[in-house]
């Protein structure tokens, strides 16, 4: 079998090429691409070295799977090609995810929806550690849902990265700060992700309509506030949910449970970024209260945006498209 990787030069690439050798893929054989201004250069992998060759038209011959992890552009470009040359595509980017006829997946979630499809998306990174956490409170007729999510830098790309470091050097060292709307330039929480759409910022309407074709929740009663926060790796959100009938605490605590994906944390325990980093293929929920006599149910989760985020959850789908 031969994988192709579309965007291996970045955050989620690598992540994918670090979880390749512990997955049912291991034994593939590796293409590597990436733009222009990579190709030529050397990735070391668990299989050898690979030079990264340019994405570009008629690269997808003798390849049988292909994961896309680069922009809405060069998706849609590039994944109608991989798949007139007979690959199965999963894609990372938003140009297929809402798609009349393409699965939108959440490993765990709604894996049936795969079925022989050859093009599965996967969901926003905010969106499937969300989906994860709500997911097992289906059963209790979510009705209405408010989110505020705070993502971290690496959601935005290698190049939010790289100015977080230059920026926060340059605030050690006591340089004055100039206000910005890029959290990592100003190193300040900022409520605005991507183009702002009517009301909502872009990376709000992922969510929204991303949950609701997932989860079959109606879009118009799912509301978030997407903010940009100065971290490096790891997305956190704050649910509020309010159920069609009560709910004791307890019940609620089972169902999380219940969800091999999920870590639930002792009452008390306060989930922070930090467990997204010890526990990268999971989704660490706390601060669960049931209010309003039951009818409201609030929890708080983190996840590791890159990994069950973004390439682990893409892996996931891959397997089971090729089982």
């Amino acid at each position: 079998m031969r994988i192709a990787i579309a965007g291996a030069t970045g955050l989620t690439g690598e992540v994918l090429l670090s979880l390749l050798p512990h997955s049912r893929l291991s034994d593939a054989g590796l293409l590597l691409l990436a733009s222009s201004a990579s190709a030529g250069t050397t990735i070391e992998t668990a299989s050898g070295s690979h030079e990264v060759q340019e994405l570009r038209d008629g690269c997808f011959g003798d390849v049988d799977l292909a994961f896309f992890a680069v922009g809405d552009a060069l998706s849609a470009e590039f994944v109608p090609q991989a798949l007139d040359a007979g690959a199965k595509v999963v894609d990372k980017s938003n140009a297929f995810r809402l798609a009349e006829g393409v699965p939108l997946v959440v490993a765990g979630v709604n894996d049936h929806a795969i079925g022989a499809e050859r093009l599965v998306a996967n969901p926003n990174c905010t969106t499937i550690g969300f989906v994860h956490a709500i997911a097992p409170l289906m059963d209790f007729g979510i009705e209405e849902v408010v989110a505020a999510s705070y993502q971290s830098l690496s959601g935005a790309g290698r190049e939010a990265v790289r100015r977080f470091w230059v920026e926060a050097g340059k605030a050690l060292k006591g340089e004055p700060e100039t206000y910005s709307e890029d959290a990592a330039a100003a190193l300040q929480v900022v409520p605005a992700i991507d183009q702002l759409m009517g009301d909502e910022h872009k990376e709000e309407a992922k969510l929204r309509l991303e949950t609701a074709k997932i989860l079959g929740l109606s879009a118009d009663r799912i509301y978030n506030t997407a903010v940009r926060v100065p971290i490096l790796v790891g997305h956190s959100i704050a649910i509020h949910l309010r159920l069609s009938r009560p709910v004791s605490e307890s019940e609620v605590r089972e169902a999380l449970t219940n969800n091999p994906t999920l870590l639930l944390l002792a009452t008390g325990e306060t989930p922070t970024s930090l467990h997204a980093i010890q526990y990268p293929n999971r989704v660490i929920v706390g601060r669960v209260r049931v209010r309003d006599e039951g009818r409201c149910v609030e929890l708080f989760a983190v996840s590791d945006n890159l990994n069950i985020g973004a390439a682990f959850n893409g892996l996931l789908i891959a397997e089971q498209m090729l089982s």
